[in-house]
């Protein structure tokens, strides 16, 4: 169809805005409206898909289907940590499929290690920040049933391995990459930083969605100089130990846990010469975006 692959941004702009509002509906407590706002959204982006070789509809279809199945898993445990791996492990499906399509490439996608250790101690400085700064916004509870060594271990591989890398992938690698291409760097990073603020929506606080888009741009800032999900993966893990663990338990730890690894990365630059690559505009894909 001519309309659907011609520079009519309605079709891109619908679904955000489905999208945003669905969102918003959740933060009013219409949980029933949002979800039926979420699932029209899905079948209308698979429908688009359907008849449109532009990328950003497949990328934009993780969005209402990660809610959607935040919202229709079941409860099977007492502690909602152990809830973590059922909402996300599915998600890794749709993303296997979206490399497998060749929708990203590795590159855009930021799947490689090059870099990681000179970038980890700049990870776990911005993460553990991050985590106290939301701590002040949020004030939750521990998130462990008790702090010992296994709780701890299952708490940082969920957050990491789990949380991290699906959202990451979703909000930086997937989105952020696609709305570059599309809108320019700056007008990219900032717009899937808001739609990442919004995603949650769920707190129902206005200066949570406020303090997650911010958020959300330092993550993008970080993708843009790493160019490594890995990476960015560690740093939203390590922002929610500090929200859930650190914080809560021991808040004076995190001058230690973010001064460390923060002079750390320093003297890595320092001494190999090393500065973070020029930012620039995302490279262009041959898929039309």
């Amino acid at each position: 169809m001519k309309f659907m692959t011609s520079n009519h941004y309605i079709w891109q702009v619908l679904p955000v805005s489905l999208i945003l509002a669905a969102e918003m509906l959740i933060f009013t407590g219409h949980m029933e409206a949002a979800t039926t706002v979420h699932a029209v959204t899905l079948i209308l982006l698979v429908l688009i898909a359907m008849y449109s070789d532009n990328r950003i509809y497949p990328i934009l279809l993780l969005l209402p289907l990660f809610r959607l199945l935040n919202v229709a898993m079941p409860v099977f445990f007492t502690v909602s940590l152990y809830s973590y791996p059922l909402v996300y492990a599915p998600m890794f499906l749709p993303i296997y499929l979206i490399m497998k399509d060749g929708i990203l490439s590795r590159s855009e996608a930021g799947i490689t290690f090059k870099g990681f250790w000179f970038y980890l101690p700049l990870a776990v400085a911005v993460g553990f920040s991050l985590g106290w700064g939301e701590y002040n916004v949020l004030r939750p509870g521990m998130l462990l049933p008790s702090v010992d060594a296994e709780n701890v271990l299952i708490l940082s591989l969920t957050m990491i391995l789990f949380v991290g890398l699906v959202e990451e992938f979703v909000f930086r690698s997937a989105l952020q990459t696609v709305l570059e291409t599309r809108m320019g760097s700056a007008a990219g990073l900032l717009t899937a930083s808001i739609i990442f603020g919004f995603m949650h929506s769920g707190y129902h606080l206005p200066q949570e969605l406020i303090y997650v888009s911010f958020a959300g741009a330092v993550f993008g800032l970080l993708f843009w100089m790493s160019k490594s999900l890995p990476v960015i993966a560690v740093a939203h893990g390590v922002t929610n130990i500090s929200l859930f663990l650190v914080a809560p338990v021991n808040p004076w730890a995190l001058v230690y846990l973010i001064g460390i690894p923060g002079l750390l990365f320093v003297l890595y630059a320092y001494v190999f010469k090393k500065m973070p690559r020029k930012i620039k505009p995302a490279e262009k894909s041959k898929l039309k975006s």
